[in-house]
């Protein structure tokens, strides 16, 4: 059976799983989700990974049995590798081979397991390690800043009643909490990252892994589905920032970050600053004095190396910390409330928590493509986000969460020099330019973070920046996401009803927004609003769109990345 977005559905028993692009993916057990990806990326020095193509794929199936073959190769001809699946109700043998002909600097090469978040966060874990030995411990509930797990030879639990058994062979595996990275998932992965980057994939050093499943009780119930929460709207913001986005977006609150020589546009109403300054401060009382003319309400100080990701126990960058600058935000922006935290993901966040007695407010950022850049496994990140906001809640201890922009493509990249290019604008993990920002799949997206947030206690976050390839818009108009913003603008502060899964919602008494990522949803009658969809997309690069009078609405049936923007509560 084919799915949406070229995968393959496949059952065999009590089995079912999809192949999307070679990789194996959802696979389940009577119905219960026991690993959500299995994959076999090769990545590069800077972290990026090797784009692929597939040279051939079989399938062969017989009674109770099914074999996968993926035949794969380097688009640039450094690598080639076959893939192969022997898969029986609750029985799975995966192999993985790399060759290069040539030795290649790589970061990692070899199997990627994802396990999924619901029914597994905070159970019993049993590991056993490379010696033999068996190891006690419980997946994590709270994110885990650092791996959680090292040595891993194999893992054994239950999820939701079915017993899940792993064995891994051909190298050594870890663990870490891809929550981290808003990644709805833990990550069993190798090489481990104690040992020396890069290293040699080549003819001397080819890959042959093996990873065995075997699977087995009996499923208690289905895992329990995505429950609405009660929650408020949080202020929307957009981002800018010299060089990156610079065009003023009228009607919206903004966070600026400056450098040192940067010019301090001309913005009414509050502004929330986030300032980048060298080890040596300099530039930072130049900065505030340059804006003098803005009205701060919210200030965070980093110096530049905290813009990069470091392990948990370092070696950290020289010169102040975060929490040494908070001193000097505050006496050089009186009026400010001054805050903790990092212009990055919750990762460099977790790793490097801010301290809540010595500042009025949290920060951090996300991206939806730091692993992964398909369109399940962006949509999938959403999932991470009630445990990411929660998390970051347990650290402020009551300080309020004031994010910056959270968005499908990388604003920074904290593990590389740069963002990875994208001339051909794909959709790549690591790059800023995602093909999608201008869709209505930004726009659910971008939903879908505003539920999040509002039913995790957020204070404000960005969703977009003012122009650039993180834009709500660009030549010729406005994009979707940017009616997102818009709406959300006016709902701040009012009390919402939220839901996740197929169809993401933010009911308020003063308007909805209603966004359909999966399946379709049928509008109840007297539902009067506005649908952005296919046939209303190119009106809606009116930026006043949102404007014109309600329609009647109810019968309605929305489409996968439909959006209703409808009066009252849904």
């Amino acid at each position: 059976m084919t799915t949406g977005g070229g995968a393959m559905e496949y059952q065999v028993g009590r089995l079912s799983l999809l192949v999307v692009e070679g990789d194996l993916r959802r696979i389940c057990f009577d119905g219960v989700e026991v690993l959500r990806r299995v994959s076999y990326p090769v990545r590069d020095a800077s972290w990026g990974t090797f784009a692929v193509r597939t040279v051939s794929e079989a399938v062969e199936r017989d009674a109770g049995r099914l074999r996968y073959e993926h035949h794969f190769a380097a688009r640039d001809g450094g690598f080639a590798g076959v893939f192969r699946a022997e898969i029986e109700e609750a029985h799975l043998v995966l192999t993985v081979e790399i060759d290069a002909a040539t030795d290649i600097a790589v970061n990692r090469a070899g199997f990627t397991l994802l396990h999924p978040l619901r029914g597994v966060s905070g159970q019993a874990l049993a590991v056993t390690h490379g010696d033999g030995s068996v190891e006690a411990l419980r997946w994590p509930a709270t994110i885990s800043p650092g791996q959680p797990v090292f040595d891993i030879a194999g893992l054994a639990h239950e999820v939701a009643g079915v017993r899940v058994a792993l064995t891994m062979a051909g190298e050594v595996f870890e663990m870490e909490d891809q929550r981290n990275w808003t990644d709805a998932s833990y990550k069993t992965y190798c090489r481990p990252l104690a040992l020396p980057l890069p290293f040699a994939l080549g003819p001397d050093a080819p890959v042959r892994q093996r990873v065995e499943l075997r699977l087995g009780g009996q499923a208690a119930k289905a895992a329990a589905g995505d429950a609405a929460q009660e929650g408020i709207v949080p202020e929307v913001a957009v981002a800018m920032e010299a060089g990156l986005a610079e065009a003023v977006l009228p009607g919206f609150a903004v966070q600026l970050r400056l450098r040192a020589g940067d010019r301090v546009p001309a913005l009414a109403g509050p502004v929330h600053l986030e300032i980048v300054v060298d080890e040596g401060l300099d530039g930072l009382a130049p900065i505030a004095a340059a804006c003098a003319g803005l009205d701060v309400a919210r200030v965070t100080v980093l110096t530049a190396p905290y813009l990069k990701s470091h392990q948990p126990e370092g070696p950290w960058p020289d010169g102040p910390t975060p929490m040494a600058l908070v001193a000097k935000a505050r006496a050089l922006f009186p009026r400010a409330a001054v805050g903790g935290g990092m212009f990055t993901n919750f990762t460099e966040f977790n790793r490097c928590r801010p301290d809540p007695d010595l500042v009025d407010f949290v920060t951090f950022g996300g991206t939806a493509v730091v692993h992964a850049a398909d369109d399940m496994s962006v949509l999938e990140t959403l999932e991470a986000l009630p445990g990411v906001f929660a998390s970051a809640r347990g650290i402020a201890r009551g300080k309020p969460l004031h994010l910056g922009l959270y968005s499908i493509g990388m604003r920074s990249n904290p593990y590389a020099a740069d963002c990875v290019a994208n001339p051909a604008r794909e959709r790549l993990a690591m790059v800023r330019d995602d093909p999608r920002q201008e869709t209505r799949f930004a726009a659910c997206f971008a939903a879908g973070v505003l539920a999040g947030a509002s039913a995790q206690g957020v204070a404000s976050v960005a969703l977009a920046m003012s122009d650039g390839p993180l834009a709500a818009g660009g030549a010729g108009g406005v994009w979707p996401v940017y009616h997102v913003l818009r709406f959300a603008r006016d709902l701040a502060g009012a009390a919402a009803r939220t839901g996740a899964g197929g169809s993401i919602r933010i009911e308020t008494a003063r308007g909805s927004i209603i966004a359909v990522v999966e399946g379709a949803v049928t509008l109840p009658a007297g539902a009067r609003g506005h649908v952005l969809c296919a046939a209303t997309e190119a009106a809606a690069r009116a930026a006043d769109w949102l404007d014109g009078p309600p329609q009647d609405l109810g019968g309605v049936r929305l489409s996968r990345f439909d959006l209703a923007f409808l009066e009252g509560r849904a």
